[in-house]
């Protein structure tokens, strides 16, 4: 069994201001960027799974994916990454899922797939309290998990 993981970004994404995401706007001088993670567990073959997946997550022309495992965007103050609680509907997955299951004779078997949403958050400030108030205003603890690196 193979892991595979794609993050994916905007080619055009540049960092706008994080104050965006919050409920109420804060003094600091914040930016952020945005991600997808997907991460798939395939057994068969891996490079027909890898060419299936980039077919259908990235658009070559507008974004650009990282498969190493490593993050996207670095220099970040921290990044915080959510995802659809199991037994929620997530229909983006539900999507590529069926996407998935309507193909014939594929070489490979895709056992499982997550989608991690990944927001860096760029600048300086009192990180405890930055990373607590972004989380209490970007998660929804009744429909995501979260961890904050």
């Amino acid at each position: 069994m193979a892991t595979l993981t794609f993050e994916v970004l905007s080619r055009f994404q540049t960092a706008a201001d994080a104050n965006k995401l919050l409920y109420a706007p804060i003094a600091d001088k914040l930016t952020y960027n945005h991600t997808r993670l997907y991460t798939a567990e395939c057994s068969g073959d891996e490079s027909a799974a890898r060419a299936y997946l980039r077919g259908v997550l990235v658009d070559p022309i507008s974004q650009k994916v990282e498969e190493d495992g490593k993050p996207a965007l670095t220099g970040e103050l921290f990044c915080i990454s959510y995802e659809i609680k199991k037994g929620a509907l997530d229909l983006e997955k539900e999507a590529i899922m069926t996407n998935y299951a309507g193909r014939q004779g594929l070489p490979f078997t895709l056992r499982a797939l997550t989608i991690t949403q990944n927001i860096y958050i760029f600048g300086e400030g009192d990180k405890e309290a930055l990373i607590e108030r972004f989380c209490k205003d970007v998660c929804n603890p009744a429909i995501h998990t979260w961890s904050v690196r």
